[in-house]
């Protein structure tokens, strides 16, 4: 028998000798990606502002823009490289039947375009397009509360916003006042009794009633939905490549401030896209599909390596928020959800073919946008890994077990909002 200070000794070496790495394979990269450049959705909603010179965008309202597609042909010569390099596709040419699949938002064109656009720009006269549904006003697959698939109760909406907003609207109202105060200067909204001001008005939950199909729709309205909206704004016309003297009617000095002002948008998300309880309505059925696409489930998407649901902003926040996902790419704002930014999620394997999943986000610079400038190895997107709440203790080289990943993911499934999706 060794002595006790022998054995001690031993067990502290064997502590001590770290466990053997283990080397994981990808095998599989799904992305939710945003839409490319647009301008404002609604042209008729900046009407109110005293403000008039609007820049001239080149193409209607909500629309992809010339440069935003140049722009996103630039990512999509890095995202191939990408692909490539991680095995996921052929070295070159055209990706082998099967091995490539894209679907987006039927219900919105922007995204059809972007997808067309990246898909082309990735596998030149490979004849590569986006499926979707067809649909007119709502895919319920990206946006299941539009439909009856995840309409909302209103009661529960109401509570679930005021207890994201800390009891009161006035909580989040006291943290946005400052950069209100910027907004209404810029805006020409800083008299008390303009009606367009940021700072006076009534921040209201508004219950709008069912309709014939539309279900009842609850949300926050008055400056901070308008708030939100118009820094978007802002960051877009930058991103477009509009002189800086049309961005914001030159009332800002550059992407610092354009970035800086874009915080209010994340603070419309906090009492909307990302409340726990409207993003589960919303986003369950979605989520559900990037689940069976990790699983390779036939009652997903298609198997193939490299799966591309071309989304919004929206589909990104509420993904997000049901899993507790954040992330920080600087100088943007923490979880910003840029034009072409995408929300990944890698399958990978070990030695003994156990699977992982591994979360990221990938965006392109402000910068790289407003120029459409080369994207590649020595310029790349600005990219990190993004942590799985609930995962830590498991998590091997940034990735969580696939089992695990989807015991954490499906409990935030809200499964009556959860529906059969057919892609064709």
């Amino acid at each position: 028998m060794l002595p006790k200070f022998l054995a001690l000794a031993g067990l502290i070496l064997l502590h001590a000798i770290p466990a053997e790495a283990t080397s994981l394979t990808v095998d599989k990269h799904v992305s939710i990606m945003r839409h490319g450049v647009r301008p404002q959705t609604s042209s008729k909603k900046l009407d109110i502002y005293p403000q008039k010179d609007w820049p001239h965008w080149d193409v209607a309202d909500g629309m992809l823009t010339a440069h935003g597609a140049a722009a996103t042909q630039r990512l999509g010569q890095w995202e191939v490289a990408m692909l490539r390099n991680k095995g996921l596709i052929a070295p070159s040419g055209c990706p082998a039947p099967g091995s490539v699949f894209g679907w987006a938002n039927g219900a919105v064109q922007r995204t059809i375009e972007t997808g067309d656009v990246l898909l082309e720009s990735m596998f030149p006269g490979c004849g590569l397009h986006v499926g979707y549904n067809h649909v007119q006003d709502v895919d319920p697959l990206y946006a299941a509360s539009d439909a009856a698939l995840g309409a909302v109760d209103p009661e529960r909406a109401k509570a679930a916003i005021l207890a994201a907003a800390g009891g009161s609207l006035d909580v989040p109202r006291a943290r946005a006042e400052p950069l209100m105060r910027e907004l209404d200067a810029i805006m020409g909204c800083e008299a008390a009794d303009s009606p367009c001001s940021m700072t006076r008005r009534p921040w209201k939950i508004k219950v709008d009633a069912a309709d014939g199909d539309q279900p009842a729709g609850v949300s926050v309205k008055g400056p901070i939905a308008d708030a939100g909206t118009l820094v978007e704004l802002f960051l877009l016309q930058y991103a477009n490549g509009f002189p800086m003297q049309q961005v914001a009617f030159g009332r800002l000095k550059g992407p610092e401030d354009i970035i800086r002002l874009s915080a209010l948008r994340q603070m419309k998300y906090d009492v909307g896209n990302r409340v726990p309880y409207l993003a589960a309505r919303d986003a369950s059925n979605f989520l559900n599909q990037i689940l069976l696409a990790l699983t390779g489930d036939p009652d997903g998407p298609p198997d193939a390596r490299f799966v591309l649901f071309m989304a919004s902003d929206t589909q990104q926040a509420e993904v997000a928020a049901m899993l507790g996902l954040h992330w920080q790419l600087a100088p943007y704002v923490n979880d910003e959800t840029p034009p072409t930014g995408a929300l990944t999620f890698e399958r990978l394997h070990d030695e003994t073919g156990r699977a992982y999943v591994r979360l990221g986000f990938i965006a392109p610079t402000l910068d790289q946008i407003r120029a459409a400038s080369v994207i590649d190895d020595g310029h790349p997107p600005l990219q990190t890994a993004i942590a799985l709440p609930g995962c830590e203790a498991e998590t091997i080289e940034g990735a969580c077990p696939l089992d695990r990943f989807l015991q954490i993911s499906r409990a935030t499934l809200d499964t009556s909002a959860v529906g059969a999706q057919h892609y064709r």
